[in-house]
């Protein structure tokens, strides 16, 4: 007998793709393109692959499992897979074993910096980040 699948609608999926937009905003991510792929994702509700060169994170949704899909899991599952992108390059950089001190330093800040400016913004109620 095979396991019951939860995964999203059509619609929730398009959903699913606003939060991505969303998230994606916040974070100041505008130099990547973010497209949802047509597999669904393997033992996970959602997953993320980035293609650095070309600047592109594919996501894909898979089963949600006991998760109930609503507008709170759809988001918050669609910032766990932006932060993933967000952290990309930290995390290339320190795993770089050629990488100079101050080449991981850059890396720290460029995270430190996006989130100094959302958290001071939620904080104080000030805008999101603007394109830059």
């Amino acid at each position: 007998m095979s396991k019951a699948v939860n995964a999203p609608t059509r619609e929730q999926a398009q959903q699913f793709d606003q939060y991505i937009k969303h998230w994606q905003a916040v974070l100041g991510l505008h130099r990547w393109r973010m497209e949802r792929g047509e597999r669904p994702a393997t033992d996970a509700m959602a997953s993320v692959l980035m293609n650095d060169q070309a600047k592109l994170a594919t996501y894909r949704l898979g089963d949600f499992g006991a998760t109930t899909i609503n507008e709170q899991s759809l988001s918050q599952t669609a910032l766990h897979e932006v932060l993933h992108v967000f952290l990309y390059e930290l995390i290339a950089t320190a795993q770089d074993r050629g990488a100079t001190p101050e080449q991981l330093e850059a890396a720290e800040h460029g995270v430190i910096n996006v989130l100094e400016v959302v958290l001071f913004g939620v904080v104080n109620g000030l805008p999101q980040q603007e394109k830059g």
